[in-house]
């Protein structure tokens, strides 16, 4: 099908493989090409995926998301009713073609287009998005645009791609003027002339080239590689500008041209898909191709992630696998600047990656190279204020402001900025640090250098603090750990310490805890660690392993900083605060209820709102535990009416989970969501994980009582998702139950039992007795429905135990609700009736509600025994 093809305002021209909306091109990438012409050309019938698939990806074995992604870009473009999906098989052209025009009309010009392009030697790939962007730009009335990016980010070719398939559009033509060999205004001028075809003038040449380039009308012009010769744009391009309005000007550059009228298009790296399919359709290329379900092809999608989805680095690694398939390559990821190079026929800056970036190292000034080089000790990127502590320009004579210096290497490609933060890509930062920390690359460079940038890294770090740690959302964690490792390793013990409690602060917002623990490990196995350091290591060690559910080893290093800490009224405070907390998550309530006590009078005497709203809230828990629901409601509001004056919205954020809690455990269904909702909020506000994980559990308990099965699931996996990532052992044992719980009720007896063993497993390791006792009696419940009596008998026994043990009266209540339903499966109804009648009356002294946990499992438990003559007092 050679005819033009019309639909609606547009115009298909499958001869020349463009589109047209309304006369203006309309990019398309080659893959959406291929199957929006399947589908025209078989427009009376379906056409599967494996025909679209074939059609689009020849030779290739992709996966089916990759035909989707195609189709969706068709419907963003056309429309959304232009294809219909068939389920499962496939799709179907449904718009109306206009069949008397198609094949009628010829807009395109009758002799071949005019340029000198270099020809494409294989299938260009992705990029939609940016042709998009660039043909808008045009349009819309630029130009000059300049395509900015680093070395080997695929500039060259998006630009000869869009000339490529826009020569229609030009019929001055397009003509490539590649600036490489330049570092004059005369080599540019040299370059242009050849690029035009025309030979240079003599007595004006500047004024002379543009008057060729306006003599041929609507053209455009590819400057390639202007970035060594970006000082003499102003002279050769702005006046040509002036003198060929009709002209259109496509730069690539890796730094910004900075003259009048330029726009800037920053040429990204690769997306994901896009990223994978390059490599792929490179590496069958080389004769290698890898089944979708293979190892090898699960190792492609790590390891161009670690390449920064450049496409230079992609194509050089899928050239290597002919002796090194993708596995072997991302083992390998490390000696980056080896792997990455050909001895092809690619040009001297293409043939390595090393060689992609010297071309752009070459053309810093010294202050910039010493700069770009230091930015390398930063991880997870940086803010200008910590730039201008770290680096040092020192060494370089009437060292210019930093920030010029930073704003500098944006413009020149070898920083990103997002969001007044700057980064470098990976491969990037490889090659800064080599230069750092290798002798002669720069004036004082080597192993020194090294040193003392890491030096003052570390020592900007360690001041940054837990409370900005805090509010900054984390987002300094890389930072705050590798400050503190270094400073570790380097026997920096103050430094170590500093940057332990940001790095801290950070992971106990999202994870994992276990990197906490270690790190603080590190930090207290230093020599010459003096008495007050040694406390605050001993604390953020305690917190790590508490958050673990290490507890026994929590407990001994909070009692250890506690003896320390003599006379340190703050820091007795807060320990004994944790210290209460732990005991009580040992199940050891009545001496964690007497460290509350002594630490709320310790905060009224220091006047700390923060200590006394968290030592309420431990109170109010235990209260809870002992089904004193009253009582713990008193002491949850009161701590609700603190926290309002808490620097730590988390405290606010605990209380309003504890309340909703209470509110949940007697039965007021309405206000324990109204708590859980707003805990999640500002859980999600202050991109703290873990809570975020605390307020989905919740949440999806409630909606299981309520009967809301589906929600109650997707809360409840969402809230395992976050505890597994950040190693919250205690929340993963509540979810697996919870879980459970939504397995028993819908029918999942088998499904239900491996979630309570899995829970139980977590609970025995951590030492959580009192979540222990709790998923036995769930677990023993199902195992009575599955007619497994002796063991249900013998889970609830021991679960009965631990309860009674630890005082929990509303849990002990539940577990007798399932010991009643199993004795009266067994046969045996006086047992069962007891097991009920203890249970009701825990539920009338705890005054819990009827839409109660525990009220309803009464109930429930009162039909099935009540059946065979045994009757139960109403809990209301």
């Amino acid at each position: 099908m050679q005819a033009p093809i019309r639909f609606g305002d547009f115009e298909v021209r499958p001869a020349s493989r463009e589109i047209l909306q309304a006369g203006v091109p309309s990019p398309l990438g080659a893959r959406a090409f291929d199957v929006l012409l399947a589908l025209v050309e078989h427009r009376d019938r379906l056409v599967t995926k494996d025909e679209l698939l074939a059609r689009a990806w020849p030779g290739l074995v992709v996966e089916e998301n990759n035909l989707a992604v195609q189709v969706s870009g068709l419907r963003k473009l056309f429309g959304p009713n232009v294809i219909a999906t068939i389920p499962g098989r496939g799709y179907r052209w449904a718009a109306q073609l206009d069949e008397a025009a198609n094949g009628t009309r010829v807009d395109a010009p009758a002799r071949a287009p005019r340029h000198t392009l270099p020809a494409e030697r294989d299938d260009f790939i992705g990029r939609d998005e940016a042709l998009q962007e660039l043909q808008h730009r045009f349009v819309a009335g630029a130009r000059l645009v300049s395509l900015l990016g680093i070395g080997g980010t695929g500039k060259t070719r998006l630009a000869t791609r869009y000339g490529a398939t826009r020569t229609a559009y030009f019929p001055g033509g397009v003509w490539f003027c590649d600036l490489a060999p330049a570092r004059s205004a005369e080599g540019v001028l040299n370059a242009v002339a050849l690029g035009l075809d025309v030979p240079p003038g003599r007595d004006d040449p500047v004024a002379q080239l543009g008057d060729a380039i306006a003599g041929r009308g609507a053209c455009l012009v590819i400057l390639d590689n202007f970035e060594q010769v970006a000082r003499h744009a102003e002279v050769t391009l702005g006046r040509w500008l002036e003198r060929a309005p009709a002209a259109r000007f496509l730069a690539t550059t890796r730094e910004v041209l900075g003259i009048v009228g330029e726009q800037v298009q920053a040429v990204a790296p690769l997306p994901p898909p896009e990223a994978e399919d390059l490599f792929l359709r490179r590496a069958a290329a080389a004769g290698r191709t890898f089944d979708a379900a293979s190892d090898e092809r699960a190792a492609v999608r790590p390891l161009v992630a670690l390449l920064d989805g450049l496409p230079l680095a992609i194509e050089l690694a899928a050239a290597r696998v002919r002796t090194l398939a993708p596995r072997a390559l991302l083992s390998r990821i490390g000696e980056r600047f080896r792997l990455l190079s050909s001895t092809g026929g690619r040009t001297a800056r293409q043939a390595t990656l090393r060689a992609a970036f010297d071309w752009s190292w070459d053309l810093l000034r010294p202050a910039e190279k010493l700069a770009f080089a230091q930015c390398a000790v930063f991880e997870g990127g940086f803010t200008l204020e910590a730039a201008e502590a770290v680096i040092d320009l020192s060494p370089v004579e009437a060292a210019p402001w930093i920030v010029d210096v930073v704003q500098s290497l944006v413009e020149k490609s070898l920083l990103r900025c997002r969001d007044d933060r700057f980064d470098m890509l990976a491969s990037i930062q490889d090659y800064a640090a080599e230069h750092l920390r290798s002798e002669d690359r720069f004036a004082g460079s080597g192993v020194a250098a090294l040193r003392a940038a890491q030096q003052r890294h570390a020592s900007w770090f360690a001041r940054f603090g837990a409370d900005r740690a805090v509010e900054t959302l984390g987002v300094e964690l890389h930072n705050l750990v590798v400050a503190c490792q270094r400073s570790a390793a380097g026997g920096d013990v103050d430094s170590a310490v500093g940057a332990l409690e940001g790095a801290w602060a950070a992971l106990n917002l999202r994870g994992p805890f276990k990197a906490g623990a270690d790190l603080a490990e590190a930090v207290s196995a230093m020599p010459g660690l003096q008495t007050a350091s040694r406390v605050r290591t001993l604390a953020v060690l305690g917190d790590a392993q508490a958050a673990c559910g290490q507890h026994a080893q929590a407990l001994a290093n909070y009692e250890a900083a506690l003896a320390a800490a003599e006379g340190d009224a703050p820091r007795i405070a807060q320990l004994t605060g944790k210290l209460a907390t732990t005991l009580d998550r040992s199940g050891r309530p009545d001496d964690a209820w007497a460290a509350h006590e002594r630490a709320l009078a310790m905060a009224r005497a220091l006047q700390d709102v923060d200590l006394a709203c968290a030592a309420l809230i431990g109170l109010g828990l235990i209260e809870t535990d002992r089904g004193r629901t009253d009582a713990a409601l008193a002491l949850l509001e009161q701590a609700l009416q603190v926290a309002d004056g808490v620097r730590d919205r988390r405290l606010l954020g605990n209380v309003l989970g504890n309340l909703g809690n209470l509110h949940l455990a007697v039965g007021r269904l309405d206000a324990a969501a109204q708590r859980f909702e707003q805990a999640l909020r500002i859980g999600r506000e202050l991109h703290d994980r873990v809570h975020e994980g605390n307020s989905l559990c919740n949440l999806g308990w409630l909606q299981l009582l309520q009967g809301r099965h589906e929600e109650a699931r997707r809360n409840l996996e969402g809230a395992l998702e976050v505890a597994r990532e950040t190693g919250h052992a205690r929340l993963e044992c509540v979810v697996l139950c919870n879980l459970g719980m939504v397995h028993g009720t819908t029918g999942g007896l088998p499904q239900a039992i491996a979630s309570y063993d899995a829970a139980l497993n977590v609970a025995r390791r951590i030492g959580d007795r009192r979540t222990e006792g709790q998923v036995l009696g769930y677990l023993g419940q199902a195992h009575a429905r599955l007619h497994a009596i002796e063991q249900a008998r013998a889970c609830l026994e021991r679960g009965e135990a631990l309860l009674d043990e630890l005082a929990d009266r509303i849990s002990l209540g539940v577990l007798l609700c399932a010991r009643a339903e199993c004795e009266f499966l067994a046969g045996d109804a006086g047992n069962a009736r007891g097991a009920l009648e203890r249970a009701a009356a825990i539920a009338r002294e705890a005054g819990v509600g009827s839409d109660s946990e525990l009220a309803m499992a009464v109930a429930q438990v009162g039909d099935l025994v009540g059946g065979s003559g045994a009757g139960v007092a109403n809990v209301g």
